[in-house]
């Protein structure tokens, strides 16, 4: 759970993915062929005045965002491609012979079947839930009322937190059980409480969306309207009590070891005994809290909002969150707000899209196994292995150059580096789904898989108390992602994203290194960025670091958060340099390996257009077209920048850069003198 919270590369589409606006529309006649006949480059557009143009702008003509996508970047005709693998997949095993084929064939198949049928769907309406909404309408007392969102939670629908099992940052030798806020629907805290006019009026929206869902479940208007405000009331509370979002990238806020005692005492309203002892967990003895203060404003609202209040709330949160699984209604209705409203996605995809997206999702590694037997080229693992252990030893060598650190904490920086984990394609050990069993359900099926997960899945709570499984991947490998874990101080890169345009065994080494050598560095700095570098080689938070070796570390990213804070995304819309700090790090430092880690193991010195293509291979990494409401949300909410900054704000603090594009000077509108490039890693 935490991976799609915080640690991923991309933002997927519930954790989003890093957009940009289109720079420009590319001239017809003022384009040039690159060094490499695949890249087009807009020569009405300076390169010096932003690159991002100069490299994209002819794709981004040719790449319309399709009705059915906040925006359209190179990982979205990716995923499209995974999509279309995987939708044959499940194809065939929908049409297979339960009775002839193997048991995890027979579950792939039931499930998109289940999730096929709308007619079942649409006659089954809210009756998929009926022993839920009893649940909640038998609330009776404040222990009845903990209980009920417990039993929510494990029926994957939690309500008010996430509960998962994770390795401890304070031992990373143990499992323990994590919490992490949750109660909204809202994207974040802070869209409860701005002011301004798009705000508002997504604000008014959401309470729309509230009613409209509650007419859909069967309350009268009237009754509809008074429950609105009674819902957005609880979440506008519960979000008061949220941390911010630049806040909740310290991991030194958000990492608070409680034993149970402790727990039970300070926060009692929660029902920790009935959450430690759900069935299939191991024992709980500690636990971790990411925001305390968000367990204690929710702890004051179990103990003195009315339950009639709760009961409410809890049936919407209920229904809204099971409404893409539902009957078209309550699809529809979820699709307008969610996509529509926030994002501005005027046409729903199609149903096996949805379909295969949801399998995909909760049923990984079912899906996953099949996904790589057909589609994973042999070649990939030991060929993205050799790129990895290349880019490691060229960021061994800078750290044993820099300057600014001292030596006892590069000796620190050069074990943790070496100490880094790899897993790259796909597992060796998949996840047991012999306990799941599905029906004709589709809502039902959704409930089987994610308590199944909950107890049986890669952050599963039968783990809890036990020792750290160093095997488990935590996304599955038909993933277009990458994430870095720091505290299993790991990278994993699933077989989704090791496939062209990212790489390519047979596609030359300056493109592959442009590319999946840059998303490789990306995590690899991860590690070491304004996060990371607080954990240890074993994954402890764990301060590691001389003073001064801190503070040289902060004032050179100090120059990153003000470079950052000046991209303006859109009119009077700024990148929040504090909040991408982490990202913008990873990413400076990612393109730096790559390049020199390519210098040194393919040493292109008789090719005179080599550092060229390097530099435009890098800059079509993150081509993208994005719609200005998709955009907006994402300046608002995501670690990541917009994609047009991730070239712009990056290839301008190289050195090498400038030497590969002589024709970039001082007057350009992108120079940035070398006092103004922050050095770091």
């Amino acid at each position: 759970m935490k991976h799609l919270f915080v640690t991923l590369l991309l933002i997927a589409s519930l954790v989003a993915a890093g957009c940009s606006a289109p720079a420009g529309t590319a001239v017809p006649g003022a384009v040039s062929q690159a060094p490499e006949s695949e890249f087009i480059l807009n020569e009405s557009i300076h390169s010096g005045d932003d690159f991002y143009a100069y490299v994209n702008d002819a794709w981004i003509a040719e790449h319309p965002i399709p009705p059915d996508k906040q925006y359209y970047a190179v990982f979205t005709g990716m995923r499209d491609g995974v999509d279309d693998d995987l939708h044959a997949l499940l194809l065939n095993a929908s049409a297979a012979p339960t009775q002839d084929g193997d048991r995890n064939t027979t579950l792939i198949g039931q499930f998109y079947r289940s999730g096929m049928d709308a007619g079942t769907i649409d006659q089954e309406g809210l009756g998929g839930l009926s022993d839920l909404l009893s649940a909640i309408d038998a609330i009776d007392s404040r222990v009845g009322l903990a209980n009920a969102t417990i039993v929510l939670l494990e029926e994957g629908f939690g309500p008010v937190y996430h509960y998962w099992a994770e390795v401890n940052p304070e031992n990373s030798s143990e499992m323990v059980p994590a919490l992490y806020q949750g109660g909204l629907g809202l994207p974040d805290r802070d869209y409860y409480f701005r002011n301004d006019t798009e705000s508002l009026e997504v604000q008014e929206a959401y309470r729309e969306h509230i009613a409209r869902v509650l007419v859909l479940a069967g309350e009268p208007v009237e009754e509809a309207a008074a429950d609105t405000s009674t819902v957005y009331a609880m979440e506008r509370a519960l979000a008061a009590a949220h941390l911010s979002a630049e806040e909740n990238r310290d991991p030194q806020k958000t990492t608070n070891i409680y034993t149970l005692a402790e727990l039970e005492e300070e926060f009692p309203a929660i029902g920790w005994g009935t959450l430690a002892t759900i069935s299939g967990s191991g024992p709980v003895s500690r636990m971790h809290i990411y925001q305390p203060g968000y367990v204690e404003g929710l702890n004051g609202l179990l103990e003195t909002a009315p339950l009639e209040d709760w009961k409410i709330y809890l049936r919407y949160r209920l229904i809204d969150q099971a409404s893409p699984y539902l009957n078209a209604s309550f699809e529809e209705e979820h699709f307008a707000f969610y996509e529509t409203t926030l994002y501005g996605v005027p046409e729903m995809k199609s149903r096996w899209q949805r379909v295969v997206n949801t399998e995909s999702e909760l049923l990984g590694d079912l899906v996953g196994r099949e996904y790589v037997a057909e589609y994973v080229d042999p070649r990939t693992r030991e060929m993205v292995s050799g790129i990895f252990l290349a880019i490691r030893e060229t960021f061994d060598e800078r750290i044993t150059g820099l300057a600014w650190m001292s030596e006892p904490t590069k000796a620190a920086a050069h074990e943790k580096l070496a100490a880094m984990g790899e897993k790259i394609a796909y597992p060796d050990r998949w996840t047991d789904y012999s306990g799941l069993n599905l029906s004709d359900s589709y809502v039902g099926n959704v409930r089987a898989a994610k308590a199944h997960s909950l107890i049986h899945g890669p952050e599963g709570l039968e783990q809890i108390g036990g020792p750290v499984d160093r095997s488990v991947w935590f996304i599955p490998p038909q993933m277009v992602n990458a994430f870095y874990d720091p505290t299993r101080n790991e990278m994993v890169f699933p077989a989704g994203i090791l496939q062209p345009p990212i790489f390519d065994p047979d596609r030359d080494p300056a493109l592959n290194y442009a590319t999946l050598g840059w998303v490789i560095g990306h995590e690899m700095t991860h590690g070491f960025d304004d996060q990371g570098r607080q954990y240890d080689r074993d994954g402890n938070l764990k301060d590691w670091w001389t003073e001064e070796d801190a503070a040289n570390f902060n004032n050179r990213t100090a120059l990153l958060v003000a470079e950052y804070n000046a991209f303006e995304a859109l009119p009077g819309l700024y990148v929040n340099g504090n909040l991408t700090l982490g990202e913008n790090i990873a990413d400076l430092g990612g393109l730096t390996l790559a390049y020199h880690a390519w210098k040194k193991t393919e040493n292109p010195s008789d090719d005179p257009d080599a550092d060229r293509r390097f530099f435009i291979g890098a800059a079509t990494l993150w081509r993208a077209n994005d719609r200005e409401d998709s955009l907006r949300n994402l300046v608002l909410t995501d670690p990541h920048s917009p994609e047009k900054f991730r070239v712009n704000g990056v290839l301008f603090n190289i050195p090498e850069f400038y030497e590969a594009f002589p024709e970039i000077g001082s007057g350009d509108a992108l120079y940035r003198a070398a006092g103004e490039r922050p050095s770091i890693w």
